[in-house]
């Protein structure tokens, strides 16, 4: 963060709410030291651990002209509202650069939770923290559908996780922040719908096949982005589901965290 153009400072942050809005400005945010979280369709994302926020940095090619990004930005700030949802906390807008900002929550992202570093540092999951994880990211999606938006980029990765581990899923409507005249390619390899190509050709399909694509995740412990192996026969993790199903006993399907709880009663019925 501290690479970024000198000249954003001139610019300032618009908080969402009093709560925070006086603790830091934009210079001290672009000032401190940041780990890059990744990169995606619209931008790349970064924590900055000394304020516990994540900078969304977005791509500026094709992105609203100012009144428009602006008014657009305030809409997803303060209309949609959901307890399942993580909320804009700020935003920032440059000739130059698009900033968006978010709470960071304790435990990370569920990519990070799951399949930390290579696996390395992975926190196993119970069951009953997926099966929540799952229900609450569905109903943050029923309520962006219920409001007419569609999410566009459902993924663990913008799933995140308190110390108790609530979820809460972020990066909702940024496509919204774009124009529908030019292209965005989508780039998240892994959960889009074999239909998408384009970030603007989202849909409530689109989103419940990615949301399918996530419970997967959760039940095998394997990303998406990682299942293109040849030795695992399968070009993307639903193929890699539907071809284990047919050759091996069901129980393989699940990820190894969960093997404990498949004679469990009850919870063998559900998996």
């Amino acid at each position: 963060m501290a690479s970024s153009p000198t000249d954003v400072i001139e610019s300032r942050l618009v908080f969402f709410s009093e709560d925070g809005s006086g603790e830091y400005g934009l210079e001290e945010l672009l000032g401190s030291s940041a780990e890059v979280l990744g990169k995606g369709t619209f931008g790349t994302s970064y924590k900055v651990p000394k304020y516990a926020v994540v900078v969304k940095r977005l791509k500026i090619i094709g992105c609203l002209s100012e009144m428009e990004f602006i008014e657009k930005v305030k809409e997803l700030g303060s209309q949609f509202l959901h307890q399942n949802l993580l909320p804009l906390k700020a935003f920032c807008y440059h000739p130059n650069e698009r900033f968006l900002l978010y709470d960071y929550m304790h435990m990370g992202s569920l990519a990070f939770v799951l399949h930390g570093n290579g696996g390395a540092n992975k926190t196993p999951l119970t069951w009953e923290v997926r099966c929540s994880t799952a229900y609450r990211v569905a109903s943050a999606i029923q309520y962006l559908h219920s409001q007419h938006v569609f999410h566009g980029n459902v993924r663990s990765s913008n799933v995140f996780l308190t110390s108790s581990f609530d979820a809460y899923l972020s990066e909702y409507a940024l496509a919204q922040l774009f124009s529908d005249t030019k292209p965005i390619p989508n780039l998240v390899i892994g959960y889009c719908a074999p239909e998408v190509t384009n970030a603007h050709q989202v849909s409530q399909k689109s989103d419940v096949y990615s949301f399918g694509v996530l419970l997967f995740e959760l039940l095998t412990g394997k990303a998406p982005t990682n299942a293109l192996n040849v030795k695992e026969k399968g070009t993307d993790l639903p193929n890699w589901v539907r071809s284990m199903f047919q050759e091996k006993p069901l129980i393989d399907v699940f990820d190894n965290a969960l093997h404990g709880y498949y004679n469990t009663s009850g919870i063998g019925e559900q998996m």
